[in-house]
């Protein structure tokens, strides 16, 4: 088995407590701990970045294959403060094989050391991540945690059991849209294969431009989880046909590892064709349809707020509104200046279609919005265009709500 651990300081304590998770009589009750195991993001945007006012999503995992990594986060409530209201937490966890062996033991991480001005659920500092290698044995592990709250001299255990089990693309049940809008908030890569081999259009537009809501998902999700590397060789070996060969040279590709791969004589030349492809830069000045495709494509494949603050850069092309309208009813010329004020206001449009359309569909996204919103981080023009949209979108929800 391996392990890697993330130590996260956090700058800013308040973004870690959620007030409406409050607990009281800290000294009256006992410490207690919720042991979360989730293949969601270990940075936890999505408990940090989600205000108060709406209780965080957790997505617990109950089954992995090798190779793929699982986080151990407890999240700790009814813990001691010091008179300068500091807590003092840590943990150890113990994994017990299936044959009632113990097949790892991690002593001494860090919950919490400091100063914190109320008691709220705060989850630990210190998050494991942890995968099972070739050699382990499947079957159900038991997953054991200790913690000890240094304050109120205490502990407390819990544990929860995860089933190792062989990837098996055959038997595998997608339904892709599910998969895709579910994936921020209920991550399942080990499906990642299949969706991207039965994917139902080209991965390149009409015009040979490529699909970046697309590709760049699923190149995000193979990066990030190696373990799908050797089962997309394997099958690009044995399995798959001319097509997909294909697909998966383009995606090999945008991760770097074509020569991973064996290329027939007759996809040489796709090889030097798609060894062409420029890839734009979402975090650059987003002038172009493609940077907020593949910013989405971040967002839907990470669980992150980053890909969205990005997003949000987009709502001060407005200024270029109203281009398109005069252009089409002759008070503007054909020069390239406004050629180019047409295709920023294209842009503007996309963003604003795309944020609201996407806050309909995934709660996260609503949540980060709201939480964007109320923060300083956004200048007047993008605030104004988001609280705008955020009202549309509360206002159609509740009257969805209304007809059922």
């Amino acid at each position: 088995m391996n392990k890697l651990h993330k130590f996260v300081i956090a700058l800013f304590l308040m973004a870690i407590l959620i007030p409406a998770l409050s607990f009281a009589k800290t000294e009256e009750t006992d410490f207690d701990f919720i042991l979360v195991l989730t293949r969601q993001d270990m940075n936890m945007d999505w408990w940090f970045a989600v205000p108060a006012q709406f209780p965080p999503n957790v997505s617990q995992v109950s089954e992995v294959s090798k190779g793929e990594f699982f986080k151990i986060i407890p999240i700790f409530s009814n813990y001691g403060l010091s008179k300068h209201k500091e807590a003092k937490i840590s943990y150890s966890v113990e994994i017990i094989a299936p044959d009632g062996t113990v097949d790892e033991m991690v002593n001494d991480i860090d919950g919490f050391s400091g100063e914190i001005p109320g008691p709220f659920l705060l989850p630990s500092i210190g998050r494991l991540a942890v995968s099972f290698d070739p050699g382990d044995m499947f079957g159900e592990y038991d997953v054991r945690v200790i913690a000890y709250d240094h304050i109120k001299n205490k502990k407390s255990s819990h544990n929860q059991r995860i089933l190792l089990q062989e990837f098996d693309l055959e038997k595998q049940d997608l339904n892709s849209g599910d998969w895709f809008f579910s994936y921020p908030s209920a991550p399942k890569p080990g499906l990642a294969l299949k969706a991207y081999i039965n994917f139902p259009r080209s991965y390149f537009d009409k015009d040979e431009t490529p699909l970046w809501s697309a590709l760049w998902f699923f190149k995000y999700i193979f990066s990030e989880n190696e373990f799908l590397i050797p089962h997309t060789i394997n099958f690009y070996n044995n399995k798959a046909n001319q097509q997909q060969k294909r697909d998966i040279l383009l995606l090999f590709h945008l991760l770097n590892r074509v020569d991973d791969l064996v290329v027939d004589e007759g996809l040489r030349e796709y090889v030097k064709q798609i060894n062409k492809i420029k890839i734009p830069d979402p975090y650059q000045k987003i002038t172009s349809g493609s940077q907020l495709d593949m910013l989405w494509a971040e967002f839907f494949a990470s669980s992150r707020i980053k890909p969205i603050k990005q997003i949000m850069t987009a709502l001060n092309l407005g200024v270029h509104s109203g281009t398109i309208e005069k252009f089409k009813s002759g008070g503007l010329g054909k020069t390239d200046e406004i050629r180019n004020k047409m295709l920023l206001e294209a842009v503007f449009q996309s963003a604003v279609w795309s944020i609201m359309s996407n806050c309909k569909q995934s709660q996260l996204l609503f949540k980060y919005c709201v939480g964007l919103y109320e923060s300083n981080e956004l200048n007047e023009t993008e605030k104004g265009y988001l609280g705008f949209m955020l009202r549309k979108v509360s206002e159609e929800k509740q009257k969805a709500t209304q007809l059922y």
